[in-house]
């Protein structure tokens, strides 16, 4: 997600004395702010204001076939948010309420041998995890043959937000190209439980895509999964297909992937992946976009989904069977209007529960929400913006992770060539707010970004 922020926005290389450069910051204040919480244990702070600054970096060295490439950024607390506050982050327990986070800063060599790249310092590697480790990783691309790509990694895991010890992590990637537009991985990554995972991708045909997943943790199935995509262009119209197998893990240890355990000291040394807290269930989704033949710029779309224990037994609040419908318009540049786009739709999300207590069947929730989005760019330099999400009933916000109602407004200027400066106001309101003994909250968020 880091990496991929910052190569979305690079712009032609900026030519110094000491190489070509790709820089990128973005500078933000924002102020939140709510009622007052009638909760005995929570702090009666209505406001809070921080402040951010990311920076990006990559640097071909000059004539020296080396590459830096770095990101960072730093949070800071400004009003001194109390313990126990609603507004309370995780920056607010560092010295001088602040914490610097670098995201990666690696020195990269492309061909240190034919086709063998090389880095060097904190980065990240994917595969069958994604990692954060501060050590080296390698790359041979079809150096010895050209059906075969391999990756190694290793180093010293690297953990922001608490101090736990810290050890080793290593991993391989292998990439097999045993025929045209088919490309099969065999990923592992090595810790304390070992995570692997076998993938395939395809292209039959131009307008046929499809892979197949097979994770599985300490030799233990984890997922399966297949997903089909065909796209025609003709009738501007793309189908998707996917299906996927999630079991059970019996292990105690089912938490994120950060080193954290409710059943563990957590000043021990504690190493595992992430293995989530969910049953074991089916998974099934289809979904289609289809454009409007003879209006430029509409197009429609329409997904479904069910998902279906393996074990009903396992059944309790957050795993359950469910279905899902959402459907939708999206319009772009129409009627001439150049830089418009609008998406309105709605979902519905159902249970289908079989427990019962007292004799009683448990609730079985219905969720209704909408959703809409509107930008319009105008006089070149400026775009407006503003939409909203609107459940009515927020049974389902741990497997959505949407708050109940969420409403934002935005104006964005381009000061000059790959800068811009924004200021937007977002309101979420919900159920879960009142366990904090509030009704919503508000942010005002001012930022200052630039690229060159």
């Amino acid at each position: 997600m880091v990496a991929a922020l910052f190569t979305t926005v690079q712009a032609h290389a900026l030519d110094t004395a000491v190489g070509g450069m790709h820089i990128f910051s973005s500078t933000e204040y924002r102020i939140q702010w709510s009622n007052s919480p009638d909760k005995e244990m929570v702090k009666k702070e209505t406001s809070d204001q921080d402040f951010y600054q990311l920076i990006g970096l990559d640097w071909d060295i000059a004539d020296s076939g080396f590459t830096f490439n770095f990101m960072g950024k730093w949070s800071k607390d400004l009003d001194g948010t109390s313990e126990g506050s609603i507004f309370q982050d995780y920056y607010d327990f560092q010295s001088g309420r602040q914490l610097f986070n670098p995201y990666y800063a690696y020195i990269e060599k492309r061909n240190l041998m034919p086709n063998l790249d090389v880095r060097l310092g904190r980065q990240y590697a994917y595969g069958a995890e994604t990692v954060q480790f501060d050590g080296a990783w390698f790359r041979s691309d079809r150096q010895f043959v050209d059906w075969l790509a391999v990756e190694a990694y290793g180093g010293i895991q690297a953990q922001t937000y608490s101090n736990l010890n810290r050890d080793g992590i290593a991993g391989a990637n292998i990439e097999l190209y045993p025929a045209r537009n088919l490309i099969v991985h065999l990923d592992g990554t090595f810790y304390k439980e070992n995570s692997l995972e076998f993938y395939a991708d395809w292209k039959p045909v131009e307008w046929l895509t499809a892979d197949a997943h097979w994770g599985l943790i300490n030799l233990r199935n984890r997922f399966m999964s297949i997903n089909l995509q065909g796209d025609w262009r003709k009738t501007g119209t793309t189908l998707q297909l996917s299906f996927l197998t999630h079991f059970k893990n019996n292990t105690v240890q089912d938490y994120m992937f950060d080193y954290q355990s409710p059943f563990v000291d957590l000043g021990k040394d504690i190493k595992n992946f992430y293995l989530q807290r969910e049953q074991g269930y089916y998974d099934s989704h289809i979904s289609l976009t289809q454009a409007i033949p003879g209006i430029h710029g509409v197009t429609c779309f329409f997904r479904y989904g069910r998902r279906d224990l393996m074990d009903n037994s396992g059944e309790n609040l957050y795993n359950t069977d469910y279905q899902s419908i959402t459907a939708g318009v999206n319009l772009d540049d129409i009627f001439g209007l150049h830089g418009f786009h609008y998406t309105f739709g709605f979902s519905k999300w159902w249970e289908d529960r079989n427990k019962f207590s007292n004799g009683r069947k448990l609730y079985e929730a219905t969720s209704m929400s909408w959703f809409m989005d509107l930008r319009q760019r105008l006089f070149e330099k400026i775009e407006i913006a503003g939409g909203f999400y609107f459940k009515d009933e927020d049974v389902n916000a741990m497997i959505e992770g949407e708050a109940a109602h969420h409403y934002y407004a935005s104006v964005k200027y381009e000061v000059f060539h790959a800068a811009w400066a924004e200021l937007k106001y977002e309101y979420e309101r919900d159920d879960y707010y009142k366990e904090f003994g509030i009704s919503d909250i508000n942010s005002l968020t001012a930022s200052f970004n630039v690229r060159f």
